[in-house]
């Protein structure tokens, strides 16, 4: 069994999780983890051990988490979902950051890697193609809030 196969969801938001702490504050600890996931310390553990068993992550003297290269490329992946949802949400339907990236969290981790690379692909197609109507994102704000005017009543 790979160490990627069949991960879930919650198991990658801890990847992630351990990515960004040990990034931003050099190590990640349990209760660090427990804090930015919103969960107990207890299940911290568990999932912990899951990921020691798969080799994505090594926990050292004192408690401190860091991912394995396996684990680091796996959060690296996810984190790159995470993004490109978030700024498509974000440019292209005009949801505020807030909105994008919980919408992201939640599909991030379901979203297969061909409709990733066709809306990273419409995305860059929008930016570059020069006879792409640039006003077309107050046109399509427009419209919705019609549309939805309509639908609403």
């Amino acid at each position: 069994m790979s160490p990627a196969s069949k991960l879930t969801p919650q198991m990658e938001d801890y990847l992630e999780a351990i990515y960004h702490l040990c990034r931003d504050e050099g190590v990640a600890r349990v209760k660090t983890i427990a804090g930015r996931l919103g969960v107990t310390t207890p299940s911290v553990v568990g999932a912990i051990k899951n990921l020691k068993r798969r080799k994505l992550v090594r926990q050292e003297l004192y408690g401190y988490v860091r991912l394995t290269e396996d684990g680091e490329e796996i959060a690296q992946k996810v984190i790159q979902r995470h993004e490109i949802l978030t700024d498509f949400f974000e440019q292209f339907l005009g949801l505020d950051f807030e909105t994008a990236s919980r919408d992201a969290c939640k599909i991030e981790h379901a979203v297969s890697s061909e409709t990733l690379q066709r809306l990273r692909s419409i995305a860059k197609f929008i930016e570059t193609e020069p006879r792409v109507n640039r006003d077309w994102m107050k046109r399509f704000r427009r419209f919705y809030s019609e549309f939805e005017g309509r639908v609403q009543k």
